[in-house]
């Protein structure tokens, strides 16, 4: 590697944290490739989800290592808020001292009564770029002139299409993602119920844990969520689902399981609400529903038709392989960070 590659310092929430996982520590075998050299460090290395914990002492000795680190790298990449809204913004301290690029897949700006929101707006003013996840955080940005967009996406070699699981099986509707995103259920849960009565099928969901009680009145299956686990369980599903509430936080989500289910071949079935609209191609890859009838027509219809699944899970799958892929976006990132370090 030349001595003059751009030396970057990501700084992450956690090793198993989704977005840490997928907009950086997957990116970076790529990144080395191009000749960039990557440092990684997680403010909360424990931590497994963006919910788990809360502020804790050891987060600010790792952040002051991390400051100790930026005269040795050319520029710094943070990916989302990293101390939350504790009193010590370490972000902004780093973006005074170094280059920065600040990473948001979140409408986190609609947290915690506004403070989250006082604080991104500090750290956007202070940083060179800004990346985002999708079009409703570029607008709430409001820095068009330095904030680009690059979706969530997949390792399609990882995330390679599975067989159609046929006719012998109950037909499964699949459902991933954090435990804490299940409230979205209830939006679907009459159609669920008709569907999957008619069906004799089933509800498969892929998370941290699954404990609602309304949930009992489905015939649920459950396969608890590992880094190790998350690609093989969703080889089960039929359909893949992703029903929102539309509320400002919910807008500005990047549709990341959508593309799971696609990457894998599996039809999906969304409401058109943020990024969806944008992933989701209607007819085409899956269908858009907003009304409860249209999510027990939409269902049907692909439980009824296997050569339907196998057309729209095909397409989906192409769309992912160019527009959600690592090879569809490590080469904007490169550019990016090049260009920044070459200004620097």
């Amino acid at each position: 590697m030349a001595r003059d590659a751009p030396r970057v310092l990501f700084l992450i929430q956690g090793e198993w944290v989704p977005s840490s996982r997928f907009r950086v520590q997957q990116l970076v075998p790529r990144l080395a490739a191009a000749g960039i050299r990557c440092t990684v460090r997680p403010i909360r290395p424990r931590l497994r989800h963006e919910t788990d914990g809360r502020f804790a002492p050891s987060q600010l000795v790792r952040g002051v290592a991390a400051l100790r680190e930026l005269d040795q790298h050319d520029l710094v990449f943070i990916q989302r808020p990293l101390l939350r809204s504790v009193s010590i913004a370490l972000e902004t301290r780093v973006a005074r001292r170094r280059p920065t690029i600040f990473d948001m897949d979140d409408a986190l700006f609609h947290n915690l009564w506004g403070l989250e929101g006082l604080q991104i707006r500090r750290i956007v003013a202070r940083v060179g770029q800004v990346i985002v996840g999708n079009q409703y955080l570029f607008q709430a940005v409001g820095r068009p002139e330095k904030t680009t967009i690059i979706p969530t996406v997949v390792d399609t070699a990882r995330y390679q299409v599975r067989p159609d699981p046929g006719p012998d099986s109950p037909f499964t509707i699949g459902w991933t993602g954090l435990s804490s995103n299940l409230r979205e259920l209830r939006l679907v849960l009459a159609p669920l119920r008709r569907v999957l009565r008619e069906t004799k099928g089933r509800l498969l969901i892929v998370a941290d844990r699954c404990d609602p009680s309304w949930l009992r009145e489905l015939p649920v299956d459950f396969r608890r969520w590992s880094p190790e686990s998350e690609v093989a369980a969703l080889a089960e599903a039929h359909v893949g689902i992703m029903p929102l509430v539309d509320r400002p936080y919910n807008r500005g989500k990047c549709g990341f399981k959508l593309i799971q289910y696609m990457a894998r071949g599996i039809p999906v079935v969304a409401t058109p609400l943020g990024a969806n609209r944008e992933i989701v191609r209607d007819g085409v890859d899956g269908y858009h529903a907003e009304t409860s009838e249209q999510w027990a027509e939409r269902l049907s219809a692909l439980a009824a038709d296997r050569a339907l699944r196998a057309r729209m899970g095909a397409a989906g799958r192409q769309r992912v392989e160019e527009h959600y892929s690592l090879d569809a976006v490590v080469p904007r990132y490169v550019e990016l960070i090049q260009g920044m370090a070459a200004g620097a």
